[in-house]
């Protein structure tokens, strides 16, 4: 990573310096800001980015050469005694710095600096701030990257129509099971060629009730009448950014699914207005402001207490989860802004542990002048 990135980042949260700090692999947001990812780190090393100034890497002699791409004064250390007078030396003059560290663990996805390296940095008397809003600026979007998440879009939706294709042929005399239809997604993804880091899911009935449910052979099921059909895929083209989604079908479903679902795409369509309002306001809203706006509109409807997880996630590189703002405010309360350049989705579901489950997922891109839904928005469930 380009040193000036890193200082741009830090200009735009107003931060004086960035300490990044892993024990070994212990840290993968330092890593990824670092282009460290593929390195093979076994011990301790620190590099401080200034706003000003030339950067500095402390790290063992034993891999030093893994951090030859980055520019600025080493600091070479093999014994606990000279990573001390190292560190002294790397945060000499430095009053305030921004880590990988959040106050209280409120959002764990950014602690990632252990509570003993934090103490020796105060007591060298620097300031510890969290490297929240640093980070997130690296977490933006190209140009490039969002023709590369349109494109992987484009072969999710055709990986959907092709298992939901192949559900209307199998039946009604030959209803297929999970993993038949997992199989023809892969399929699609694998002419395609693009990439993924965990088949997606495919969930009937009662299955779909569990958000992370895998189907496994021997214990996948058979569609059966009154099933809803979940089926959630990701992927990106290779070294792209991923596109995410969701997408509900179902045979002869019940009143009651059919509620939760005008119930989902209510609360998934209220999370898209709020954050559109708000930039028709002028300002960028937290990831628990989306999160709440759609929870509410499951709670009036009935369903808050069949809410199992968040209403969205970033969208990341390495994975469908990346390290920026999340639309949270169940599982953790996330005060980040949505910020323009950043990627997430927009997924909220209802779960009726051993009878059915119900999620609606798009993507949702922040240009300038607010939010552009990237994905098609799924308007009624698909009927088999």
């Amino acid at each position: 990573m380009d040193p000036q990135i890193l200082r741009q980042a830090l200009g735009a949260a107003g931060l004086p310096a960035w300490l990044f700090y892993s024990f070994g692999a212990s840290n993968p947001l330092a890593l990824e800001a670092l282009e460290l990812g593929r390195a093979h780190l076994t011990r301790r090393f620190a590099y401080l980015v200034p706003a000003a100034g030339e950067p500095r890497l402390l790290a063992h002699r034993l891999e030093l050469e893994r951090f030859d791409h980055l520019p600025g004064e080493r600091l070479p250390y093999a014994r606990w005694q000279e990573f001390d007078r190292g560190l002294e030396h790397l945060l000499e003059g430095v009053t305030r710095a921004a880590l990988d560290y959040q106050p209280g663990a409120r959002i764990p996805y950014l602690s990632r600096v252990d509570a003993g390296f934090v103490e020796r940095v105060r007591a060298l008397g620097v300031e510890v701030v969290s490297a929240a809003l640093p980070m997130l600026h690296l977490q933006t979007w190209s140009s490039d990257d969002l023709a590369a998440h349109r494109r992987a879009a484009a072969v999710l939706h055709e990986a959907r129509d092709a298992a939901l294709a192949f559900l209307r042929a199998r039946l009604p005399d030959d209803p297929p099971r999970e993993l038949e239809v997992q199989r023809v997604m892969l399929d699609v993804f694998g002419k395609r060629g693009v990439e993924y880091d965990h088949p997606p899911i495919v969930a009937f009935g009662a299955h779909a009730a569990r958000p992370h449910y895998t189907p496994q052979a021997g214990s996948d099921a058979a569609l059966r009448p009154g099933d809803v059909v979940l089926l959630d895929l990701w992927a990106r083209e290779p070294g792209g950014v991923y596109a995410d989604i969701t997408w509900m079908a179902g045979w002869q479903v019940s009143p009651e699914a059919l509620q939760a679902w005008e119930a989902v795409a209510a609360a998934r369509d209220r999370a898209v207005a709020l954050v559109r309002e708000a930039y028709a306001a002028g300002r960028h809203p937290a990831g628990w402001e989306a999160d709440r706006a759609a929870r509410e509109v499951l709670e009036a409807r009935g369903f808050g207490e069949c809410v199992l997880h968040r209403t969205g996630h970033h969208l990341g590189r390495r994975g469908p989860h990346g390290s920026g703002t999340h639309l949270d405010d169940f599982e953790s309360h996330d005060t980040r802004p949505l910020i323009p350049g950043l990627a997430f989705t927009v997924e909220p579901g209802v779960y009726l542990e051993g009878r059915f489950g119900i999620r609606s997922e798009i993507d949702v891109f922040l240009h300038e002048s607010g939010p552009e839904v990237t994905t098609e928005v799924q308007g009624e469930m698909d009927v088999l």
